[in-house]
């Protein structure tokens, strides 16, 4: 006999709040990379039992935000500066794969979505702070990504880009270049509006190619 019906989902429900509450966090900066997690303040601070928050410091670990190691407890992972050259490596190529996958399925109202996210940001320059930018710049890519109807890819597509917005919002030194990003994009939408595949993907793969340089030049790898 199952024994469903008599679960709590309560529990599933707090540990899905408090996960996206720390995720928040850390990729904001309010958590620093090697940051100890205690989770009697935690639980405290969020009016919440151990068993939830124990659960979800469990997930964050699997998406890569936190580390725990034996004595030590849950740490806020670290962020090698050399490993966000090897992130946009990878969204080079899992997002020109997107790209080609999106695209017979990239509609009239998708592209509208992804021209008014772009809009956003344009309008966003001198007025919204980094995390907003940053926010709305992974949305654009992730409605991509989703519109290959592969969940594996939106997934890997969504873990990079939250990675880069751990960098930003921890580094001191990094400065977005916004302005160029949205122009990038412009071109991004000007192909998928065209129906020129070809031009779509080569205008994504040299979006992610020149934000790289940006934001990860090649001196980093070394550091």
């Amino acid at each position: 006999m199952s024994t469903l019906g008599g679960r709590p989902l309560v529990v599933d429900t707090k540990a899905t709040q408090i996960r996206h509450r720390l995720a928040e966090a850390i990729i904001n900066g309010e958590f620093r990379p090697g940051d100890r997690i205690v989770l009697d303040e935690i639980a405290r601070e969020l009016g919440v039992s151990k068993i939830p928050l124990r659960e979800a410091l469990s997930s964050l670990e699997g998406a890569g935000l936190v580390v725990t190691t034996p004595h030590a407890g849950p740490r806020v992972a670290p962020l090698p500066r050399r490993e966000l050259r090897g992130v946009y490596h990878l969204r080079e190529e899992v997002e020109s794969l997107a790209m080609r996958l999106a695209i017979p399925r990239m509609d009239a109202a998708r592209i509208a979505t992804l021209r008014e996210l772009n809009e956003q940001m344009r309008r966003g320059i001198g007025h919204a702070d980094e995390a907003e930018m940053s926010a709305l710049n992974s949305e654009f890519h992730l409605e991509i990504a989703r519109a290959t109807t592969f969940t594996s890819i939106a997934d890997v597509v969504g873990e990079l880009l939250t990675k880069v917005r751990r960098y930003r919002a921890v580094i001191a030194d990094f400065a977005s270049d916004w302005e160029h990003a949205i122009a990038e994009h412009d071109e991004i939408l000007a192909a998928l509006e065209a129906g020129d595949a070809d031009s779509a993907i080569g205008a994504a793969r040299r979006h992610v190619r020149a934000r790289g340089e940006t934001d990860a030049p090649a001196d980093a790898e070394n550091t």
